[in-house]
């Protein structure tokens, strides 16, 4: 290849895509289960969506259309449940994505725009949840590295979570959103020619199809296979997706998109559209969805309306065009009396049944009893103290629990807010509702803009009708759930949005810069700015885990298995490489018996620091360093005259742990630090700190 046909590299894309490739490994070893079976069925996906991504982009989003919406139910296959804290494999796909898009940015020669409307919104949008999310990680982690030295496993709420739970949360609420905004970037920069929509379409077609194939054999099959232990249980059937309510939702929001197909595509296309918009409608009644019933048969009437509507505004009379307009009405009865009388045994006619029955009870508040009583009630709270700023991206599902106690309500589980604009308003206040409503207020104002003057004269204004109501559909549904760990209900939705403003014919004038308000730049500046002070503030304060944990009297004991006993009948307790206790100092004397059983001691000794730890683990007080060459108890004495009568902490650091299974083969998963004995307190005697 010669000089002047080389691609240009872009430096900055380099720079950035070193770091992102850092960032998403250590996302990937902390946050992905290493069960090799599992990996090796989800790196070739991965290195596919990579790859292709890489090499010619157009490839790689069509890739990752077709599997976002199947891959999302892989891990139950390896028995990967929510017992076991992990991330979901749509979130990883997007991330290796968009490590594709940054490498093949890297030499694109096409200029990143920056004149679409919804940028300036999702831009401040972002960086709101982005700093919402850093100071929520900084809380939890007790503001690691500024005031201690490591991120200890502390309690978060009453519940028992810990740091690692509560950074955890963190971290994906803010990528539920985030990697969202980042989709929808991706896709209206890099897709700028309507023709290729069709290929999207086709391929969400077929990937919408094999995920309700699979829903089918689950029906008639094994309900259980690739099945999460809750919807199993309910009866309700998942497809290929996180759980059945999402996958509910999903066929809700593209069932709209799919009638459009109908009339949109000619020939075979046509009829796989109607199979697929047929087998959709069949399928939806056994996810136990009631929102998405709802919303499903109401987005149908929308686009029933306003396809008359469109078809009546541009005076299309002729005798073909109404033969299709009767069409959609009885696709639309037919859609209705199918779910109402065909299938009036499903498990979502029980469910509604059930909620008919509540509400001729006691009313509204009766049919809303699980989340008006507990989860919205909770939300209150949290808007009522913090309505400014929120409790914080990530904290609504870990504050919750200490809401109910402080408050005293009962809640029956812990779980998001089930409405999206309470749980932006509970976790990010006032100000992330602002520019979450102006985002939707462009949105909305994109949609009216394609059904009116931007609508195409040709068979492109039933795509556009289509999406628009897939839009609404979603809305609908976001009203009683917010879908914050179902990261394919958000892709989905976000590559809709980017499919609306492409379908749209550009207009004949062009729009002004994105930051060309100055005063709205500066406001929203302001906005960001406030939020970040009284969000700073309230994490060192009121929300600070310190505050938190003499308010709710959490007890800071952790990296302790269960108490075991030894043959003798001896207590003791097996660490973790770092292990806390607090005691109540009654005596000054405190011995204290370690041991450690690592196969491999007496080659490789194991050293244990044992801290004194105080003011809330920002002092750290070395009382020994003890040395272990065999696996026989030694103990410690502590003379601790000061702190007779107060509690006190003390902390264990182990220099390396050992995994039974691995190294024997032994049935026991654990890493393994130190075995620690009942501590003993005695008067006042003899020497500090000897053997």
């Amino acid at each position: 290849m010669s000089r002047e046909n080389r691609p240009e590299i872009q430096w900055r894309f380099l720079i950035l895509t070193l770091v992102y490739l850092g960032l998403v490994g250590l996302f990937y070893f902390r946050y992905v289960p290493m069960i090799p079976s599992f990996q090796m069925a989800l790196l070739p996906i991965l290195g596919a969506a990579f790859g292709l991504t890489a090499v010619r982009f157009k490839w790689g989003l069509l890739f990752f259309v077709l599997a976002f919406p199947l891959i999302n139910n892989l891990p139950y296959f390896f028995g990967i449940y929510g017992d076991v804290p992990h991330a979901p494999t749509a979130l990883i796909l997007f991330l290796f994505f968009f490590l594709g898009w940054m490498v093949n940015s890297i030499f694109s020669s096409s200029r990143i725009s920056l004149n679409n409307p919804l940028f300036k919104p999702l831009f401040f949008f972002s960086v709101l949840i982005f700093i919402s999310a850093l100071i929520s990680f900084f809380r939890y982690s007790n503001f690691f590295p500024f005031l201690t030295d490591h991120v200890y496993e502390l309690q978060t709420n009453v519940e028992g979570v810990t740091a690692g739970g509560a950074i955890m949360s963190a971290v994906f609420f803010a990528l539920n959103y985030l990697s969202g905004f980042a989709l929808f970037f991706i896709v209206v920069n890099r897709v700028r020619q309507r023709e290729f929509l069709k290929k999207i379409v086709v391929v969400l077609l077929i990937s919408t199809c094999l995920s309700i194939g699979f829903g089918f054999y689950q029906q008639f099959g094994n309900m259980e296979q690739g099945n999460n232990p809750i919807s199993f249980n309910q009866g309700f059937i998942n497809g290929t997706f996180k759980d059945a309510m999402s996958f509910g939702g999903y066929l809700a929001v593209v069932v709209p998109l799919l009638l459009s197909l109908v009339f949109f595509f000619k020939g075979v296309r046509r009829i796989f559209s109607l199979v697929v918009f047929h087998l959709a409608m069949i399928i939806l009644p056994n996810t136990g969805s009631r929102s998405g019933l709802i919303a499903f048969i109401l987005s149908l009437v929308l686009f029933g309306g306003l396809y008359m509507f469109v078809s009546r505004k541009h005076g299309s009379y002729s005798l073909k065009k109404a033969m299709i307009r009767v069409a959609a009405l009885v696709l639309i009865m037919a859609a209705v009396l199918t779910i109402v009388l065909f299938f009036k045994g499903a498990v979502v006619s029980q469910r509604l049944n059930e909620l008919w029955v509540s509400y001729k009870q006691g009313g509204l508040d009766k049919a809303l009893a699980e989340r008006s009583s507990s989860i919205w009630k909770g939300a209150a709270y949290m808007i009522r103290d913090y309505p400014l700023t929120g409790v914080g991206m990530g904290a609504f599902i870990i504050e919750l629990p200490n809401y109910a106690q402080v408050h005293e309500f009962s809640l029956r589980t812990t779980d998001s807010a089930e409405n999206y604009w309470i749980q932006v308003m509970a976790e990010l206040g006032i100000m992330g509702l602002f520019f979450a409503l102006w985002m939707f207020g462009v949105l909305f104002k994109q949609m009216k803009q394609s059904l009116t003057n931007r609508l195409s004269q040709d068979r492109w204004k039933f795509l556009q009708i289509g999406i628009s109501c897939s839009i609404v559909s979603m809305m609908l549904i976001f009203c009683v759930h917010t879908f914050i760990g179902s990261y394919e209900l958000k892709y989905t939705f976000w590559l809709l949005a980017g499919m609306l403003f492409i379908s749209s014919p550009p207009e004949e004038k062009s729009r002004p810069p994105v930051l060309g308000s100055r005063f709205l730049l500066f406001f929203s500046a302001a906005l960001i700015t406030v939020f970040t002070g009284f969000q700073l503030w309230n994490s060192t304060h009121s929300l600070s885990l310190e505050r938190q944990s003499d308010v709710l009297g959490l007890d800071q004991s952790f990296g302790f298995y269960a108490i075991e006993q030894t043959q003798s009948g001896t207590e003791f307790q097996w660490s973790k490489k770092r292990g806390c206790l607090r005691i109540r100092v009654k005596e000054p004397v405190l011995k204290v018996p370690v041991m450690a059983s690592h196969p491999d001691i007496k080659q490789n000794p194991v050293q244990v620091k044992i801290f004194l730890v105080k003011d809330f683990f920002r002092e750290k007080n070395m009382l020994d360093q003890v040395v272990l060459t065999n696996s026989s108890w030694e103990t410690r004495t502590f003379h601790l005259p000061e702190e007779v009568g107060r509690q006190i902490t003390l902390l264990f650091e182990v220099s390396r742990t050992w995994n039974p299974w691995k190294m024997t083969g032994a049935l026991d998963i654990r890493n393994l630090g130190i075995a620690l004995g009942e501590i003993k307190q005695f008067p006042a005697q003899g020497r500090k700190n000897q053997k």
